[in-house]
Parts: structure tokens; C-alpha cells; sequence
């Protein structure tokens, strides 16, 4: 019976990378391995009007935020997000004087997890406490295939770009080397 197990969870985890490879057949762009896609500026989509609570219950909307966005998909309970989590915010504490906004989208959580997660990884930018998954379901096709994911928006909040798992300063910051490159 342990060798079946293993072959139904071997199976599931190729489907899974399977799905995440064809996720990107909707808006064009090239796909990676890992499931990366970026985006050419002809072919980017604006990003969808999100509005809500952030976890400390502010209210934010994403056409507020200026320059290039970074839209993370997380939750406190989810491994590779704790991973990512000090790349995300070695890369705000980077990139935000230089005109980059970071969001967060805390999926199917509680906020008092969410914000402890926060403080344990020192992410000081905001969240939308998204506990029922809508502001993630706004992106669409757009959004999270899986957590942790991260969309990258251009200055006109176009998608630029998707990371499906924990991203690396090293893949996301030339990106927004770039994005920044080209809103001058």
C-alpha cells in the first residue's frame, strides 16, 4: 500500500507541474520550466481593479499604488512561502525608494496567522486579507495557479510577468531592473 501512495502523490505532482506549464496559454509570453512567464509589452493585460481590507484593516486599492507592482500570493501555512518570505522583503526594502510597489494577497488564512507570519519575516508591506480567496480569484486567469505566486505589474499595472513558487531575489529583481528600465 506505501508504494501506491507514492505513486498516486509521484502522479499528482506531475499533474500539478503540468498544469502550471500550460498556465500561460491564455496571454502569450514564454514560459519556463519553472513555470515562469514573462510577458512582451504588446501583449500585456491590465491587471484587474482590486479593492479591500488590508490585514491591519486598511483600505487599499491597486490603482492607488504607483510605479511597477509586485503581487504576492501567500499564506502562513504554506512552506515555500515562508521561504520566499525574506526575498520578498530584502527586495521591497530594495526596490520601493526606487518607485516599485509591493502588495501581498494573504489566501485562505487567518489574520492573526497572517500577521504573525509578517512579523516573523519582517514583511512591512500591506496584505489584502483575502481569508475567502476573491481578491485572488479577480486575477483569473491571471492569478495563482498554486501558493506561493507572484505577478508582476508594470507601471500601467499591466502583467508583466508570473512566478509560480517561492521566488528568489535573484529572479525577481532583474525584472524589476527591467520594469523600471522601462517606465524612464
Amino acid at each position: 500500500m506505501p508504494r501506491f501512495l507514492l505513486v498516486v502523490v509521484a502522479l499528482a505532482v506531475l499533474a500539478a507541474g503540468c498544469a502550471l506549464g500550460s498556465a500561460s496559454a491564455d496571454g502569450g509570453g514564454f514560459v519556463a520550466a519553472d513555470g515562469t512567464t514573462d510577458i512582451p509589452a504588446a501583449e500585456r493585460v491590465p491587471a484587474p481593479t482590486v479593492r479591500g481590507p488590508t490585514l491591519d484593516g486598511s483600505p487599499l486599492a491597486l490603482d492607488e499604488l504607483e510605479g511597477p507592482v509586485v503581487v504576492n500570493f501567500w499564506a502562513s501555512w504554506c512552506g515555500p512561502c515562508a521561504q520566499e518570505a525574506p526575498h520578498l522583503a530584502a527586495l521591497a526594502e530594495q526596490y520601493e525608494p526606487q518607485g516599485v510597489s509591493f502588495v501581498g494577497v494573504n489566501v485562505r488564512d487567518t489574520p492573526a496567522n497572517a500577521r504573525s507570519f509578517e512579523r516573523e519575516y519582517g514583511i512591512e508591506y500591506p496584505s489584502w486579507d483575502d481569508e475567502s480567496a476573491r481578491t485572488a480569484a479577480q486575477f483569473g486567469a491571471l492569478g495563482p495557479a498554486g501558493l506561493p505566486s507572484t505577478v508582476l505589474l508594470d507601471s500601467e499595472h499591466r502583467v508583466a510577468a508570473r512566478l509560480f513558487g517561492a521566488v528568489t531575489a535573484r529572479q525577481v529583481a532583474p525584472r524589476l531592473d527591467s520594469l523600471l528600465a522601462e517606465a524612464r
